[in-house]
């Protein structure tokens, strides 16, 4: 949360971010985030792939930022590592801080402290390293219990390699082997009544899963490091830089270029002028674009990031260019939709007065079967799903969009003129020329005068021109008719393709079981209910099909003819 000037004032993390955003402009408060509240001008975000990434990610801005209004975490606690050190008789400790780079190789950060504390007690347990701080004159407890191999008493060299290559394993996520074992004892420990014991071990095994969960905001590589993550979508650019200093991330850096000619060029010269008046990093990685000798250019080295947490920071900056973009789009588009501003806009395009009710119809076939059609309502500018309809198309045969339209219409507006109904002040074709030019004609018929418009799409289904009264009108992908027109489009779109999908479905499923003798309508329908699919029917046993309601000699039919077309197949 960031206030007046840009300001960083509060760091926080949530799974529902819309929720726990909303509870802070709701209800009563404390006198703190009331005061909060009054300062928060802009937000901005992270997404990330575990709850796990987002609680190292938050204290890691804490630290770097030092929010007035966070408290809990702005002393000089932080999450812990698990160290592996690379002394001449190495050590593996539980630390918060970071020794020099090449001291130690660190694992972590681990929100869950006793986990981490519990699993390196395991591991010097199973793995014989050093456990004193300094070396003492004469061997300890340890050595006696083989638990460590006595510098202080043995002189020579130790080759501790085969010990840190399996640890590391371990605590790089590899700990089948170990976890299988444990998960063994406590078993035969339940088995032997010794359940004080059992439970040790299950706690243990709880410990190892929490402490070895992987998370990618903060990696064992001090080199500061930028990630760039580009998403390009119908002329809109979205880029995402992920800044990470000291092995963390302290920064996510966001924009969106809505126009340009060159995507290359437009993304160098943002990263040039970003670059100027922020600190440059020792390299970069970037994703979603190819800028050739883009490290000539910015003067900053590149890196070409394939495997690894690396890549998992990249992915996550295109992942959050892509959000970043759609969001801003929803939320541009729902103010777009909320005001009544756009259907005066849209009634000043077509010459007409504004079209508070429109009805959009669509319809969608598999080469002449399953034909059906799909009407949207959209009062005031806003979608009506109460006054949504589908159509079965009855008289057409085969893929005849044109006479299937007129059926359509037909029907529609014969129903609502003999009811007596409110009719649209316009109505709206997916498709161009032909798809109006039906619904004029039966419109005409019905000595019905009802403006009638169509959007014609391109190749990518994306909404282009409107054809109204033989004209065509080009539209603006920024203005808001055309967040509009291109709402209502695809909602209309959508709603006819998944009404055929479920007839498809259903006829399909219906033809395969009307083979079966004896098996009625009433039966049928029940298996349906019961299945959803054919396949699972065909994958059904007699006895899951009795469970549908199906007596036992028609299931067994049911179950010997799929068998029998199997056989077949």
């Amino acid at each position: 949360m960031r206030d007046k000037n840009g300001k960083i004032i509060y760091v926080g993390k949530a799974k529902n971010l819309k929720n726990r955003v909303r509870s802070y402009f709701h209800g009563a408060h404390n006198a703190k985030t009331t005061k909060l509240v009054s300062e928060i001008k802009d937000f901005t975000y992270v997404i990330t792939s575990s709850e796990l990434e987002a609680f190292v990610l938050e204290i890691n801005l804490i630290k770097e930022y030092n929010p007035k209004y966070n408290i809990a975490l702005t002393d000089d606690k932080t999450y812990p590592y698990v160290a592996l050190t690379n002394e001449k008789n190495p050590r593996l400790i539980v630390t918060r801080n970071k020794r020099k780079k090449g001291e130690a190789r660190y694992f972590g950060p681990y929100p869950n402290v006793g986990a981490a504390r519990d699993t390196v007690t395991l591991l010097n347990r199973l793995y014989p390293l050093r456990k004193c701080n300094h070396i003492p004159d004469k061997e300890c407890l340890y050595y006696h219990m083989h638990q460590c191999l006595g510098p202080c008493i043995n002189k020579e060299d130790f080759d501790y390699s085969i010990y840190k290559n399996k640890i590391s394993s371990f605590l790089n996520g590899d700990a089948d082997s170990i976890l299988k074992e444990l998960e063994e004892k406590m078993i035969s420990a339940s088995e032997n009544m010794e359940f004080e014991k059992a439970i040790e071990y299950r706690d243990l095994i709880n410990s190892i899963k929490n402490t070895i969960k992987r998370q990618k905001i903060s990696i064992n590589d001090l080199t500061a490091r930028d990630y760039i993550g580009v998403y390009e979508d119908n002329g809109d650019l979205s880029l995402n830089i992920i800044i990470t200093r000291l092995g963390s991330i302290v920064q996510n850096h966001q924009t969106i270029i809505n126009s340009y000619i060159s995507k290359e060029d437009e993304v160098l010269s943002y990263l040039r002028q970003f670059y100027e008046i922020n600190e440059k990093p020792k390299e970069i990685g970037i994703s979603g674009i190819n800028i050739e000798n883009i490290d000539e250019l910015l003067g900053i080295p590149y890196v070409d990031i394939k495997l690894g947490k690396k890549k998992e920071l990249l992915d996550m900056a295109v992942y959050n260019a892509k959000y970043n973009l759609e969001n801003k789009r929803n939320i541009y588009k729902n103010q777009v939709l909320k005001r009544v501003e756009t259907i005066n806009l849209l009634g000043e395009l077509l010459g007409i007065d504004p079209p508070e009710r429109i009805e959009a119809f669509d319809n969608s076939n598999l080469f002449g079967e399953y034909p059906v059609s799909g009407m949207v309502c959209y009062i005031n500018g806003r979608p009506a799903p109460k006054e949504f309809r589908k159509y079965h198309i009855k008289t057409v045969e085969g893929a005849n969009d044109y006479e299937s339209m007129k059926e359509v219409i037909y029907r529609r507006y014969l129903r609502l003129l003999m009811e007596d109904s409110t009719l649209p002040n316009l109505i709206v074709m997916d498709g161009g020329k032909i798809q109006v030019h039906a619904a004029e004609e039966v419109l005409a018929s019905l000595n019905v005068d009802i403006p009638v418009m169509g959007i014609q799409k391109d190749d990518h289904h994306k909404a282009t021109i409107i054809f109204f009264k033989d004209k065509l009108i080009p539209l603006d992908k920024n203005d808001p008719v055309f967040l509009l027109l291109a709402d209502i489009s695809q909602r209309v779109h959508d709603f006819a393709i998944s009404f055929f999908r479920s007839q498809k479905a259903k006829g399909f499923f219906q033809s395969r079981l009307d083979e079966i003798e004896g098996l009625g309508p009433k039966r049928k329908e029940a298996l349906i209910k019961y299945f959803t699919t054919i396949d699972n029917v065909k994958n059904a046993s007699i006895d899951e099909l009795k469970k549908s309601g199906m007596p036992e000699n028609l299931a067994k039919r049911i179950y010997e003819y799929f068998k029998e077309d199997e056989d077949e197949d």
